[in-house]
C-alpha cells in the first residue's frame, strides 16, 4: 500500500518538475525573443545618423521574426515617441496577416490611445480577419478608437462593416464622423447616401467635405438624391450638393444645376455656375452665358467669367 502511495507521490513529483521546467522554457524563450526585438528595435527605430545605414536591416529583421515578434511590439506600442509608433506600424504591417489575430486580441487593451493605433493598423494590413474585432471597436468610449476602428473598416472594404459605418455617421464626435463618411466612400453602401447628403450641413466642414468626396464616388445615381434635397432650408447642402453634382457631371446633373442659376441666393447661383464649370458641358455653358447680362453680384459675375474664359478656348 505503502508503495503504490509513494509511487503516486513521485509520479507527481516528476509531473510538477516537467511542468515547471516547460514553464521555465517558455518564459526564458519569450525573454530572449522580447531582448533580441528590443536589441533590433533600437536600430530601426533610430534616427542618429551613426544608425542609418542599421534602420532599413533591422526593421527587415524585425519584419522577418514574425509572428514571434508581435506581442512585444504591441506592448511598446504605447511609446510617446512619433517615429517608434511610425516604425512599429511599418514592421507590423511588413509581417501582415500573421500579426493580426494579436492585434485584435489587443483591442481590449486600457490604453484607449494604443487600442486606437492598433486600430489604424489593422487597416493598413487589409486582412478581413480583422473586421468583427474593428466593428466591436466602434462603440469604445474614446473617440479616437471609434475614428481609427471605422477608418480601417473603410481601407478593408468589408460590407459587414457597412453597419458599423452607417452607424457612426452620426457619431457626436465631428472628426469620428468625417472618418465614417471616408469609409462610406470606399465601402458605397447605398442606404448611406440619403445620410451624406444630409451631412453636407454637418457642424463640421472635414465631415462635409469628406461627404462631397463620398457622394461622387457613388457616381450619378446619387444625383436624383442631392436633387431631392437642394432646395433644403440649411443652404449649405444646396451650395455643396451644387459641387457635388459638378464633379459627378453627366446631363442629369447639369439639369438640376441649370435649375439653380435663378436662386435668390447669390452664393447658391455662384456654385451652380462652378458645378456648371466642373461639367465642362456646352448646353449649361449655354444657360451661364444667357445669365451673363442680367447677373449683378460681382462674385457671381467673376464666376461667369471663368465658365466663359473656359467655353471660349473650345
Amino acid at each position: 500500500m505503502m508503495t503504490g502511495y509513494r509511487q503516486i507521490l513521485l509520479g507527481l513529483a516528476f509531473l510538477i518538475s516537467v511542468s515547471a521546467e516547460n514553464t521555465w522554457s517558455q518564459e526564458s524563450r519569450s525573454s530572449e525573443i522580447d531582448r533580441k526585438v528590443d536589441s533590433l528595435f533600437v536600430l530601426a527605430s533610430s534616427g542618429e545618423v551613426m544608425h542609418r545605414d542599421l534602420v532599413q536591416p533591422a526593421t527587415d529583421s524585425l519584419a522577418a521574426m514574425g509572428a514571434a515578434a508581435v506581442p512585444r511590439l504591441i506592448e511598446i506600442y504605447d511609446t510617446q515617441d512619433a517615429r517608434e509608433r511610425q516604425t512599429i506600424n511599418n514592421i507590423l504591417v511588413k509581417i501582415g496577416k500573421p500579426a493580426v489575430p494579436y492585434l485584435v486580441n489587443s483591442l481590449t487593451l486600457d490604453n484607449a490611445e494604443q487600442v486606437g493605433r492598433i486600430c489604424a493598423t489593422l487597416g493598413e494590413i487589409k486582412d478581413t480577419s480583422a473586421v468583427e474585432g474593428l466593428i466591436k471597436a466602434v462603440v469604445h468610449a474614446d473617440w479616437r478608437v471609434r475614428s481609427e476602428a471605422v477608418g480601417s473598416l473603410g481601407k478593408i472594404g468589408d460590407s459587414r462593416g457597412n453597419g458599423a459605418m452607417t452607424y457612426l455617421l452620426l457619431d457626436t464626435v465631428g472628426l469620428v464622423r468625417k472618418s465614417a463618411a471616408v469609409a462610406a466612400g470606399a465601402l458605397l453602401f447605398e442606404p448611406t447616401v440619403k445620410t451624406l447628403v444630409n451631412m453636407l450641413a454637418d457642424d463640421f466642414y472635414g465631415a462635409r467635405l469628406c461627404a462631397l468626396e463620398a457622394l461622387v464616388k457613388f457616381g450619378a445615381h446619387v444625383v436624383d438624391a442631392i436633387a431631392d434635397s437642394i432646395n433644403s432650408e440649411r443652404g449649405l447642402i444646396g451650395n455643396l450638393g451644387c459641387l457635388a453634382l459638378g464633379r459627378i457631371g453627366g446631363d442629369s446633373a447639369v439639369a438640376v444645376l441649370v435649375g439653380q442659376l435663378d436662386s435668390p441666393d447669390y452664393i447658391r447661383r455662384a456654385m451652380a455656375v462652378e458645378g456648371i464649370f466642373e461639367t465642362g458641358s456646352s448646353f449649361g455653358c449655354g444657360f451661364v452665358e444667357l445669365m451673363k447680362e442680367r447677373e449683378t453680384h460681382p462674385i457671381v459675375q467673376q464666376y461667369i467669367r471663368k465658365v466663359m474664359d473656359k467655353h471660349a478656348g473650345r
